[in-house]
């Protein structure tokens, strides 16, 4: 990732001030794979409070910045989760091909590229039958720096995907509107997948609804030739 040395010291920030960041990261998919994304990071009070001593414009300290230097077309807002203060982007495309592009605008600009801190890489694929999401989360904290202790509760990530289709990879017993939650460690690289199919024309539910529905038709029908 660029800007690596600036990263770093933000990290080491939040270690040595006991300050605690928070990431969120939600993409949704629409059937034709255009959607919305938000972006979050939010401090906590700690943080915010270093951020006013030590003379900076706001309590969301450095966060600022990245509002700043955001392209045109993203909406931003300062955002507020309970004791929580930083900063919410959002946009939309039109294809992933346009949310590659808009991801990489991002990444290009040392302010902008913090809101994919955690992100190393992620790639999207599509088919006729299937559409993937995968990716590495980054080792944003380094272990032989600082003992793993330290990193406790200093941060806390994840990657929100909504998605159509069939939810296929990761196999859980339990999806809830087609929504898979990625959780991010930070100490060390950690590969994510999400394979989805897509609907089956033929798949039993669909069968047994038209099946149903066609059932019903008749009824009336007969039912009504009855009557007249």
């Amino acid at each position: 990732m660029k800007y690596k040395n600036k990263i770093y010291l933000l990290i080491m920030f939040f270690v040595f001030t006991a300050c605690e960041v928070k990431w969120n990261m939600d993409i949704e998919f629409n059937e034709d794979y255009s959607g919305n994304y938000k972006i979050s990071i939010l401090l906590d009070q700690n943080a915010q409070s270093y951020a006013l001593e030590t003379g900076q414009a706001s309590a969301i300290g450095g966060l600022d910045a990245i509002l700043a230097d955001l392209p045109e077309g993203y909406g931003s807002s300062i955002y507020q989760e309970n004791d929580f203060l930083g900063i919410l982007i959002r946009n939309e495309f039109e294809n992933t091909t346009e949310l590659n592009e808009q991801l990489q605008i991002l990444n290009n600009n040392e302010n902008t590229s913090l809101l994919l801190l955690p992100v190393k890489e992620i790639n999207f694929a599509e088919s006729d039958r299937s559409f993937s999401v995968s990716g590495i989360f980054e080792e944003i904290f380094v272990s032989d720096e600082v003992s793993e202790e330290a990193y406790k509760n200093l941060f806390d990530g994840k990657l929100t995907l909504i998605v159509p289709g069939d939810i296929v990879e990761p196999q859980l017993e339990n999806i809830v509107e087609n929504t898979i939650i990625f959780e991010i460690e930070g100490t060390s690289e950690k590969t994510f997948e999400l394979i989805s199919n897509k609907s089956n024309l033929f798949n039993p539910v669909n069968i047994l609804s038209a099946f149903a529905l066609l059932s019903m038709i008749y009824i009336f029908v007969r039912q009504y030739k009855k009557n007249n």
